[in-house]
């Protein structure tokens, strides 16, 4: 999928997507890369080119772990065998070891292949050393004295890995968030830049998610490699994982996220995130030993106060389309969603309130289309973030050229206002139990006005009287009998669809004292639905009430239980 923007539009969303996680969005072509260690090729005979990958160098309780990768490249035009060259690691204070290979390495090169040969010793060593040369000799082991010759040394000072507590220091391997960045190791073609930094509550515990934006700048198919990026706080190093279960494949010129899940509660303790690249050595044993070499250092984001994040995001006009993340696939582009509602309802019993939100769902093609399962997560300018819940609807399909209308409930504490909101749609399909960023926008609650009629949206609800006539008849515990009359108007805005779940009005009666008389729900939808004309309530009581009003509510169900919004109060 190919999609050309303004570059002005597309580095205002990248600003955007640098602060607030889900706004994730595509970057623009013409990014400025970060320069990348590269990696260097020497000859190792006349028709073989060697290149060191990797150089570890790691403390463990069994000693120091000494371990490399070497990429052979045959240049010739016929099969070669690998050299059976003796490897062995040079240390600063001139002490030589040998590395055993693994058993798993490549017997021949196939012309114009490369293959990864894998090396490894443990040495008991319990002193910090460096390492400085990689060494390939040509022993002889049949005559006496033994007989050896050194065919090349490669400087390996410059990219030796200590471990996961190792520090970076070469410039070229510091990136900052804004940095598009390659891992020449594994891919010169494909180019990384950081999107976003979240935070997600999981049923593994708090983590947090890094999105990155992968571009295969190339000129063939290419997948993903396998590499990892871990987080570092203050004081501890948290490994993560890729989300991405499946293989990621990008055609040329195509862009793709790649997501990662780091146990770490809270982004803002986030101090750094390390890209390594997995290797793996086959012992005697065929034992597998597998270690990580650290690539690249990237600093997240600045600006982590709530504030700064809420005043970057763009402001919502009600009922336009919202702007997607275009690599989505969840939301197809033949569907237009729009928020047209948002307001707040108290529940009946108290205790809670809840900000509901009304979402369009308009099918622009003309076949009908799958209703997109999205998830809305509202969040206040104090941190605070309120999942949203979906309205329970069994509606799967959008008809063409029909809009459908859901809402999503969040349970907000009495103290919530409204006043300053941030909407944010992410995937929680594609990549379960992780929600992935769509969209995000800044928000507020609709103020209350004097007009009513829309207040039931889609539906237009006027009340234009009522009346109330009450009857006295002796002898029964009830002697009094009450009737209304209620005139509406009832319209559906549009052509707009809702289906049997979604809101309800309730009519309330209520004295002077404010003791319920009598009440009544009423459905939009179904056999009974309400409509325009003369509506009609009786009930029995046991006094005479002269002074009677009318409460008309919108009603909402939530998984706390009904909330309520009081739309008109009128007066007998």
């Amino acid at each position: 999928m190919k999609i050309n923007w303004k570059h002005s539009m597309v580095m205002f969303i990248l600003s955007v997507s640098l602060v607030i996680p889900s706004a994730a969005f595509h970057v623009a072509a013409d990014e400025k890369y970060a320069p990348a260690t590269t990696v260097k090729s020497y000859s190792l005979t006349n028709g073989i080119k060697v290149e060191v990958k990797s150089v570890l160098n790691e403390s463990t309780s069994e000693g120091t772990r000494i371990g490399t990768v070497v990429r052979l490249f045959n240049d010739g035009d016929r099969l070669t065998g690998v050299p059976e060259y003796e490897v062995r690691a040079k240390t600063l204070d001139g002490l030589e070891y040998i590395m055993r290979p693994s058993q798993a390495n490549a017997k021949n090169i196939q012309p114009k292949e490369t293959v990864e040969l894998s090396y490894m010793n443990i040495v008991e060593r319990y002193d910090v050393f460096s390492l400085t040369e990689l060494s390939f000799y040509d022993v002889d082991e049949f005559v006496y004295p033994k007989q050896e010759k050194k065919i090349i040394s490669l400087p390996i000072s410059d990219i030796e890995w200590k471990g996961e507590k190792a520090v970076l220091t070469d410039p070229a391997t510091m990136k900052k968030w804004e940095d598009t960045f390659t891992i020449p190791v594994l891919s010169s073609t494909l180019a990384y830049k950081p999107i976003s930094l979240t935070e997600q509550n999981t049923p593994d515990g708090p983590m947090t998610i890094v999105a990155l934006l992968a571009t295969n700048n190339g000129d063939k198919k290419t997948v993903i490699p396998d590499f990892r990026i871990n987080g570092k706080t203050e004081n501890k190093i948290y490994t993560g994982s890729r989300i991405e279960k499946d293989p990621v494949i990008l055609e040329p010129g195509e862009k793709n996220y790649v997501h990662y899940a780091v146990p770490i509660r809270n982004k803002m303790e986030v101090k750094s995130l390390s890209v390594l690249t997995p290797e793996d050595f086959v012992g005697d044993d065929k034992a597998h030993t597998n270690y990580l070499i650290g690539r690249l250092t990237i600093t997240p984001p600045g600006a982590n106060d709530v504030r700064f994040f809420m005043n970057q995001l763009p402001p919502y006009e009600l009922n336009k389309p919202i702007q997607f993340d275009p690599l989505t696939k969840l939301i197809r582009p033949e569907i237009n969603v729009s928020m047209s509602d948002l307001r707040i309802y108290e529940s009946a019993g108290g205790g809670f309130k809840a900000a509901v939100a009304k979402f369009k769902l308009l099918n622009k093609s003309e076949s009908p289309q799958q209703v997109p399962q999205f998830q809305a997560v509202l969040s206040s300018v104090s941190g605070n973030k309120y999942l949203g819940t979906r309205q329970n609807t069994q509606v799967e399909t959008l008809i063409p050229n029909i809009s459908y209308v859901i809402y999503y409930s969040f349970i907000i504490p009495n103290a919530e206002t409204g006043e300053k909101l941030a909407m944010e749609i992410t995937d929680g399909k594609s990549a379960e139990p992780y929600n992935l960023p769509l969209a995000a926008f800044k928000t507020k609650v609709i103020e209350e006005t004097e007009d009513k009629s829309s207040a039931f949206y889609p539906f237009q609800v006027t009340l234009n009287n009522w009346s109330m006539g009450i009857n006295y008849n002796m002898g029964g515990s009830l002697p009094y009998s009450y009737k209304t009359n209620l005139d509406f108007d009832i319209k559906l805005q549009d052509e707009i669809v809702v289906d049997q779940s979604f809101s309800k009005m309730r009519l309330e009666f209520v004295d002077a004292k404010n003791r319920i008389m009598a009440s009544k729900v009423l459905s939009f939808t179904g056999d009974n639905k309400l409509v325009s004309g003369t509506q009609t309530l009786d009930f029995s009581l046991d006094r005479l009430e002269t002074t009677v009003y009318l409460r008309i509510y919108e009603m909402i169900d939530t998984p706390f239980g009904e909330a309520r919004r009081l739309i008109q109060t009128a007066k007998r």
